[in-house]
């Protein structure tokens, strides 16, 4: 039971207990005299508490809704109930046979060179580089080779790019951004770098890091998306705290990443998912979001594009209803960062609103770097509309005995390497070449959904304005055709509600669309002449979450990673 919780029921039971039992408790808990105007400022007391206790449950429900309310109640007692011996032998065995087949695809028999401990004695360069070979090459005559395994990886894994990435990568190995004074060019890729994201974001970014302006729209350097969604988060939990909210909340879409659930959790915040569906197109709107701005709301949160869809939210009509509200408004544009840009300033996805700076109300865009940008993974931008709310995210230590410190980010040290090498990557792009990347990734997009549409009992779920193609289907179980395609040699996500299979097109995608229509087709004749046949591997994972209680769902995650953090080595056969 939570501290609320407890309060809460204290409070009902004094204010329900008879005037006599009030009495003693004022006298035995509090030690106050007994006297009728104590007294009655003691029932005054806890019926306030009662009422406070009783307005803020009310509120929460109101928020999750009925059936929120009762996914959240039930949750609880099944957890409850999880605790007990019987019970906890009985999810143990369940969650033991979901696993197993995970541990089984993941480890096998296990490493015959797994290395549990450091070795003692040293090994030679040449050595280390002989088992990287090995290692790499396995999964190179998959992924490089045959290109059917997407795994975040944006461009080409090979070619010019990926070599200046590697000769940049070297020079800046030994780097550390703590110590601008010595490795002043780094400080420089780092600013330049969020100099270009800003002005692809149509901000305001005239006088951005002068110490003197705070209008001026600003941004951090991060690791990922994540970790420019957890500053973001933070700035608004900081905004909540100053206007004297204890517990801000954020409203964003169930499509929402899960980052955004992340941050909260972190920083102690609370999270309204709101439903979205069909009939906005999978899109959040004000009028869906209006309804559950409370007082202790900071931040909506949006997305463009979602993660599940492709679908950019209305951004527009969320920025005007922030704006009226003093709320802030961040823009989660991690999956589309520099793409949708550079779409947008060709007109090639018409139809959906503004979701950058233009649009008025929005204070926060998270933009990766590492993904349409082309970088190598580890460097994304959080754009902040001015330099107060950046600052908010600033922890700033002036009574150690080390001195001064201070950091942009939630990291210390870090290697300038991974930035360098971003901002060279974009400069081998330029505004042209990344116009004509965005073309063809435009291109390759509308040929997917072709490929989709063109196959009865197939078709894409909602008008997709960005790198998304999410399939669903009317006559197939869409997770048995993730698992065909999959045993086939594709790797493509799948997610719920609905169910859906979903395509993120890459650069590579122009060279295998005929594949993977050949593979399509193939599956679902496959699926027409087996109706019986069962998702096997991830996709019957995603099958099975409809009927699995939420606490195992959870349970098995939380052991997954447990799972991939394991060494196991080879049993000896003899």
């Amino acid at each position: 039971m939570t501290p609320q919780s407890r309060a809460m029921l204290w409070a009902l039971l004094t204010l329900l207990l008879p005037r006599s039992v009030h009495r003693k408790m004022a006298g035995s808990v509090w030690s106050i005299s007994r006297n009728a105007r104590v007294n009655a400022a003691w029932s005054a007391f806890c019926a306030a508490l009662a009422l406070h206790s009783l307005r803020a449950c009310w509120m929460e429900s109101w928020q999750k809704g009925l059936r929120g309310m009762l996914a959240h109640v039930s949750k609880h007692i099944l957890a409850a109930a999880c605790s007990l011996p019987y019970v906890r032998s009985i999810v143990d065995r369940e969650v033991g046979k979901e696993l197993a087949a995970i541990e089984k695809k993941m480890h096998g028999n296990g490493d015959s060179q797994a290395m549990v401990t450091l070795p003692h004695e040293a090994m030679s360069s040449s050595e280390i580089w002989h088992q990287i070979q090995e290692l790499h090459a396995a999964e190179a005559s998959v992924y490089v080779g045959v290109a059917k395994k997407w795994a975040g990886i944006y461009h080409s894994p090979d070619g010019e790019l990926v070599d200046l990435q590697n000769r940049v990568w070297s020079l800046y190995n030994c780097s550390n951004t703590l110590y601008e004074g010595v490795f002043p060019s780094v400080r420089k890729f780092e600013a330049e770098l969020i100099s270009w994201v800003l002005h692809l974001l149509h901000a305001d970014s005239g006088s951005a890091g002068s110490t003197g302006s705070t209008s001026s729209a600003c941004g951090l350097l991060t690791s990922g998306g994540t970790e420019s969604v957890l500053l973001a988060a933070l700035s608004y939990r900081e905004l909540g705290l100053q206007r004297g909210v204890a517990t801000p909340r954020v409203l964003a879409a169930n499509t929402c990443h899960p980052c955004i659930v992340k941050a909260c959790h972190y920083f102690g915040m609370k999270l309204t998912k709101i439903k979205v569906d069909a009939s906005t197109g999978f899109a959040l709107t004000a009028a869906a979001v209006k309804r559950h701005i409370t007082s202790d709301v900071v931040c909506l949160y949006a997305s463009a594009p979602t993660f599940p869809h492709g679908v950019i939210d209305h951004v527009e009509d969320l920025g005007r209803l922030a704006e009226s509200k003093g709320i802030g408004l961040h823009v989660d544009n991690c999956l589309g960062g520099i793409l949708l840009s550079y779409l947008d300033s060709q007109n090639l996805t018409p139809g959906h609103q503004l979701w950058d700076f233009r649009a008025k109300g929005v204070t926060s865009i998270s933009v990766d770097i590492h993904k349409y940008g082309n970088a190598s993974k580890g460097v994304s931008v959080v754009a902040f509309r001015d330099q107060n709310l950046r600052r908010l995210t600033y922890v700033p230590v002036t009574d150690g005995c080390e001195g001064l410190y201070i950091t942009p980010t939630m990291q210390g040290a870090r290697g300038g390497a991974v930035i360098a090498q971003a901002w060279a990557t974009m400069l081998s792009f330029g505004q042209a070449g990344y116009e004509h990347f965005a073309a063809e990734i435009h291109k390759s997009h509308i040929r997917c959904q072709e490929i989709v549409n063109s196959i009865p009992g197939l078709f894409v779920l909602c008008k997709c304005h960005s790198c998304i193609v999410p399939v669903g289907s009317n006559k197939y179980n869409i997770y048995a055709v993730a698992s065909v395609l999959e045993e086939k040699g594709w790797n493509l996500a799948t997610g719920q509600n609905p169910p859906y299979l979903g395509i993120c097109i890459g650069e590579r995608h122009s060279q295998i669309l005929d594949s993977f229509e050949e593979d399509l087709c193939s599956t679902v004749a496959f699926l027409d002449g087996n109706p019986s046949y069962k998702p096997a591997g991830a996709a019957a994972v995603y099958g099975a979450m409809s009927t699995t209680p939420t606490a195992i769902l959870e349970e098995v995650v939380k052991r997954y990673v447990d799972m991939r953090l394991w060494v196991k080595p080879k049993a000896d056969s003899g």
